[in-house]
């Protein structure tokens, strides 16, 4: 029998009747005969309430006390669905992070995944139980309980399914699957049924909230094929695996496969001295982008840290050279796309109006800096012109 691992985000299980639906659209699953491995993250919202709370007593809260209080977010989920699963007559149990072998290196809030040590998962699913794993954490070699950081079930998900051997690992959340571009934004981005690692780890890593970066990089690394789908219909989404050629385009012809963006994003320009290097190796933030432009270190993070880091950096005695704010990114996948200078061209023109910053480029996107409040515009106009709606 397969081993299947399903991962159902925040907004999915959001509530105590989509947690019940959940479980009635997993009991089909089951009776065909799969053996199902799920990975639930915290209720909708329930991690921001926690934060606050924290934040309520201090406005510098211990690293391993926020990761105690933030892991009973998914304990709530995986009981829950479990409870669930029992009314519909399916033998379920519920582990935490720790309990099913997820083993960490020791940095409180952003922690990366060692090793997993799945026998208890194994001897359950034998007993043909589904298993329900508390995702986002973990437990470091010294026992203390620690958190993988934002997106972390994620990743969670995805190691699971790389250790188990499973089949396939499936990312339920509140959209069909992948896009052209945010539909938010453009209400008529094209779904994209399949796509590469390379070209996700591009959206990823550029903004796209469907996955985390660090998901796709497990998934990558290890060829684990992800499937991102609605957790409403349970309908097919999008398949992330091998790599797709263009078949019916030219052959040398640029061919943007997406759209990312970053909205609200400050810039930290530092000077890149030991100090500054020695809170860099204990950095728990994420960190959206880091540049290095004569002699300055330019920290680019999203807003919401702002508070810490300007902490951190007092702490650690390290001057803020500048920091500016409200900057936007929109990004265009694609492979070799700034190779061209008259694909180049026509990006500029018709971001004639987008007062652009910044252009850089890698071999699968080309990036564009420019301010928030241009962001939304632009990526419709880009989409426009390279999907034609």
């Amino acid at each position: 029998m397969a081993i299947i691992v399903k991962k159902f985000g925040g907004t999915s299980v959001g509530s105590v009747d989509l947690i019940r639906g959940i479980a009635k659209k997993l009991a089909k699953a089951y009776h065909r005969g799969d053996q199902l491995v799920l990975v639930v993250s915290a209720m909708a919202k329930t991690t921001d309430s926690l934060f606050s709370l924290a934040y309520e007593i201090t406005k510098h809260p211990s690293r391993r006390e926020m990761d105690m209080l933030l892991t009973a977010g998914e304990r709530i989920s995986m009981s829950l669905l479990a409870l669930s699963l029992w009314e519909e007559g399916i033998s379920s149990i519920s582990f935490t992070g720790s309990q099913s072998g997820i083993i960490t290196d020791d940095r409180h809030g952003n922690a990366k995944i060692l090793k997993v040590n799945a026998f208890r998962i194994h001897e359950e699913l034998a007993k043909e139980k589904i298993v329900i794993v508390a995702g986002f954490q973990g437990v470091s070699m010294a026992k203390e309980i620690t958190t993988l950081g934002r997106g972390g079930s994620d990743t969670s998900a995805v190691a699971l399914a790389c250790y188990l051997g499973a089949e396939k690992c499936e990312i339920y959340t509140d959209v069909d699957g992948v896009f052209t571009a945010d539909p938010r934004i453009v209400p008529t981005s094209r779904f994209i049924p399949e796509i590469g690692y390379l070209d996700m780890l591009a959206l990823s890593y550029n903004g796209s909230k469907v996955l985390h970066p660090r998901a796709v990089e497990f998934a990558c690394r290890y060829k684990v094929p992800v499937e991102v789908k609605s957790s409403l219909s349970f309908a097919p989404g999008t398949m992330i695996s091998k790599e797709e050629s263009s078949k019916d385009s030219q052959m040398e012809e640029r061919n943007v496969n997406a759209i990312a963006h970053k909205e609200s994003i400050l810039c930290y320009r530092i000077e890149p001295n030991a100090t500054a290097l020695l809170l860099l190796d204990k950095w728990h933030h994420e960190i959206f982008k880091i540049n290095m432009q004569q002699q300055t270190l330019e920290l680019y993070v999203e807003e919401k840290y702002e508070t810490e880091i300007d902490y951190m950096l007092g702490e650690s005695d390290i001057e803020i050279l500048g920091k500016d704010r409200n900057i936007g990114f929109v990004i265009l996948v694609g492979l070799g796309l700034a190779a061209d200078p008259a694909f180049m061209a026509k990006v500029l023109r018709i971001c004639l109006n987008s007062h652009i910053d910044r252009i850089s480029h890698s071999e699968r996107s080309l990036e564009l800096m420019l301010p928030s409040t241009q962001v939304a515009k632009t990526v419709t106009l880009l989409h426009q012109e390279f999907f034609g709606v």
